[in-house]
């Protein structure tokens, strides 16, 4: 039986309640959106299965060779303001997205930092200007998404994409020629 797959296909996923998603060839045109995991208010177990349904899903038509999530912030870095709910999320959405990879036959899983992301598609801050709140960096990637011809509805979206892009660039460092507006819309 031959494996349908393209060569390299590379599936991102802005893991949360709200998560952003994209998918595509290296180097081609990926689809992307967002979805709800579950309703507002709704408990770990309907979180986790909704993602696993999605992913399911996902993972059985598109099929990719690799799969890459942003890389949840480390708790501990969040002080005591952290619950055991929230806890909960941070290591389950992860466990649930590898598990269910896994099971559909993605078997080169990875995580990517989200500074990474950022520093891959952003230009450096200039020096002594401080830190940026975590909105404004949201908002950054939003505008640049957009400045590349990628018409993400939301964060999530701009999140997925961003973080697509990184990780085709990593397979192919072409992409990150692309992932400037100067080379954007030429043809390599």
């Amino acid at each position: 039986m031959s494996d349908a797959r393209p060569a390299k296909t590379v599936f991102f996923l802005d893991i949360a309640r709200n998560s952003g998603w994209c998918e595509g060839p290296v180097g081609g045109t990926p689809q992307f959106g967002s979805v709800r995991l579950a309703p507002d208010g709704s408990d770990s177990p309907a979180v986790f299965s909704g993602l696993l349904q999605f992913l399911g899903t996902r993972f059985q038509a598109f099929r990719p060779n690799m799969f890459v999530y942003e890389a949840p912030r480390d708790p501990r870095h969040m002080g005591m303001r952290t619950s055991a709910a929230a806890l909960r999320m941070l290591i389950g959405l992860p466990a649930v997205a590898e598990a269910t990879a896994y099971a559909a036959g993605v078997w080169d899983i990875r995580e990517a930092e989200a500074s990474s992301i950022r520093a891959f598609l952003l230009p450096p801050a200039p020096k002594g200007k401080g830190r940026k709140d975590k909105g404004q960096l949201k908002r950054e990637v939003f505008e640049h998404v957009q400045s590349l011809g990628f018409e993400a509805k939301n964060y999530d979206e701009s999140d997925a994409v961003a973080g697509w892009l990184y990780a085709c660039s990593v397979i192919d460092g072409q992409v990150g020629v692309r992932s400037t507006p100067l080379f954007s819309k030429q043809d390599f």
